[in-house]
């Protein structure tokens, strides 16, 4: 039914273009399936308001005449810590064997690089301050090719100073990493990309959780196992035939 007063409301009509094609999503959604991964575990307190800008992870595989890898497509929205707003992860394989991981090289904005920090160290006496690699989620963003790591002179490594017998291989070292890096995007692939709805609401639990979970339960079965036993010894004695001796 109308009244009066609502024949006299005056509605301003919706004006919607301004908002129309505007890819607003649900705050944080990334961000927070990320760190509900067992992948959050290398993300630190850095990262988290960058990947806050973070609005989409796309899987684009490769063509089979190419090769067996995959492209991961990270889509941020514009933001002060780098320059651009995507960043492509190209993993490379031949079969199940990883042979490279690219990324086009990520133009941080001054003081704004996660993946390094400033460090003082004396040299020759003096002390001075130099930039050194530290625990982040944007390490996966790295070039890891190890077939072409000895062609450049800027890609060679300087040997450990710690490596006391000798047995220093880079190549080991870097297809060790490499494999490393591989099982990281494997599993942002094959997991957290179909599974990002269920990472946000956090209903997958992790396997190191629910194996914690296990032991703790053994732990609490032995235990009460342990106090029957205690139980028996302290209880009426028993015969030949198992059953109580009764008291005289």
């Amino acid at each position: 039914m109308k009244d009066e007063d609502y024949e006299k409301l005056e509605v301003t009509p919706c004006d919607v273009k301004s908002i129309q094609n505007i890819p607003k999503g649900v705050c944080d959604f990334w961000m927070k399936a990320l760190v509900n991964h067992p992948v959050g575990q290398t993300i630190s307190e850095k990262d988290r308001p960058i990947l806050g800008y973070l609005q989409n992870i796309e899987l684009d595989l490769h063509p089979q005449d190419k090769d067996d890898g995959y492209d991961l497509i990270f889509t941020f929205a514009p933001n002060n810590y780098f320059d651009g707003t995507v960043i492509t992860k190209s993993v490379v394989k031949k079969g199940d064997t990883p042979v490279k991981t690219s990324t086009p090289i990520i133009k941080w904005k001054d003081a704004c690089n996660p993946t390094i920090k400033k460090q003082k160290k004396k040299k020759k006496g003096k002390k001075v301050t130099v930039e050194v690699k530290c625990e982040s989620f944007f390490n996966i963003f790295e070039t890891i090719d190890p077939e072409n790591a000895g062609k450049k002179d800027d890609e060679k490594k300087e040997k450990p100073e710690d490596d006391e017998d000798g047995d220093y291989d880079e190549a080991d070292e870097l297809n060790m990493k490499l494999q490393e890096d591989h099982d990281i995007a494997e599993q942002l692939k094959d997991d957290l990309v179909p599974l990002a709805l269920e990472y946000y609401l956090g209903v997958i639990e992790n396997e190191g959780e629910d194996d914690e979970d296990d032991e703790d339960d053994d732990d609490e079965d032995e235990g009460e196992q342990k106090k029957k036993k205690k139980g028996k010894k302290g209880g009426m004695p028993t015969g030949p035939d198992g059953k109580e001796c009764k008291q005289q």
